[in-house]
């Protein structure tokens, strides 16, 4: 995963920003990082009645209760990132087919 620079204080609703962008959830301790789709994060948090699109990119890290599948932890980060196979040709091919 390529996280995404300079989005401190981004909000899920961002992620329409960046064509083919992920969430991705990371467990501090050990580096174990998995990528989920934004729209289905959103989903999620307004069926826990947690938040929805202006919730904050790093709040959402609050919301995740299961420990590491690596090391049992419980110490997670969020943030916006593309997945290894979304080069920069694959953005752009995104973002036009989104515009049209």
């Amino acid at each position: 995963m390529r996280p995404l620079a300079n989005l401190a204080d981004a909000r899920l609703e961002d992620a329409r920003r960046y064509p083919g962008c992920v969430l991705m959830l990371g467990c501090e301790i050990c580096g174990w990082a998995r990528g989920y789709e934004v729209g289905k994060v959103i989903n999620r948090l307004y069926e826990l009645r947690d938040g929805g699109f202006t919730t904050l990119v790093a709040d959402v890290a609050q919301s995740v209760k299961r420990p590491c599948p690596r090391c049992q932890g419980k110490h997670w980060a969020t943030q916006l990132a593309y997945p290894t196979h979304i080069d920069e040709r694959e953005t752009k091919r995104l973002a036009g087919r989104y515009r049209n």
